[in-house]
């Protein structure tokens, strides 16, 4: 009887000592998650409020890669002390230093209660921009065009005013200052090259149905490349308008 008794004492225990081993593992894995929990939150809320600001810069900031937002600590920091069921928004952008990157930022945070608070950032902002660069020396007043640059990212604390991403194929324009190679072009120098001046005596074509006549005429104005000009036949004194084809060419349209 007693042996028995001994054998099923015996066999009890273990089982006990593997309960309470897992008892003791399962608070600890629980203690361990809470921990993280309570770590990831911050993370989280950092997340979000990088991921809302990067797309009001986005709107904000049209034409501008690359955009980066190199510090956010202020803002975290400010939402850090807050309700953590409160929410947040970006209500409007100030005007970007690109010299120094930086921006103005004005958030709001709205409290569970009702209550909402705003308040001003100054936020680091970095990005590029596209541009066109000069691929030569280009001469002031010399014809240009498009085939004369070539479109680069420049960080943006590299442009300190407006510059030029695009300029059609085909026309012709002409610098109001010297460029040198690897220069961006600026917005404010480049004109439409002239190809026709006042007083220039210029080829004249004339197309109706099958018939094709040349003859010469006066230019009443200067013309730029498809510009609509006042021409003059030297012989018979009729006026007419005609479209800039070319240097020193153009076709009558009517």
């Amino acid at each position: 009887m007693n042996d028995n008794k001994t054998g099923f004492f015996s066999a009890r225990v273990p089982s006990t000592v593997v309960c309470l081993r897992l008892a003791v593992l399962f608070f600890l894995l629980l203690s361990a998650v809470l921990v993280q929990a309570t770590e990831i939150e911050p993370e989280n809320r950092e997340q979000r409020c990088r991921a809302e600001l990067m797309v009001a810069l986005e709107d904000g900031l049209p034409g501008i890669e690359e955009l980066w937002l190199e510090d956010s600590h202020e803002v975290t920091k400010w939402l850090a002390g807050r309700d953590e069921g409160a929410d947040f928004s970006v209500l409007q952008l100030g005007s970007w230093n690109r010299k120094n990157g930086i921006i103005p930022v004005q958030l709001a945070l709205y409290s569970g209660d009702g209550k909402e608070s705003r308040r001003w950032f100054k936020l680091k902002v970095s990005g590029k921009k596209q541009v066109l660069l000069a691929q030569r020396d280009l001469v002031r007043g010399e014809p240009v065009q498009s085939s004369d640059f070539v479109t680069c990212l420049v960080d943006c604390r590299k442009l300190r005013r407006g510059f030029m991403d695009y300029i059609p194929e085909g026309m012709i324009y002409q610098l109001s200052c010297n460029l040198p190679a690897g220069e961006p072009l600026p917005s404010n120098r480049l004109q439409p090259y002239r190809l026709i001046k006042r007083g220039d005596l210029v080829q004249v074509l004339l197309q109706q149905g099958g018939v094709r006549i040349n003859t010469r005429g006066v230019a009443m104005g200067n013309g730029t490349l498809k510009e609509i000009i006042t021409v003059r036949n030297p012989t018979t004194r009729k006026i007419f308008q005609a479209q800039v084809v070319g240097s020193g060419k153009v076709v009558v349209v009517y």
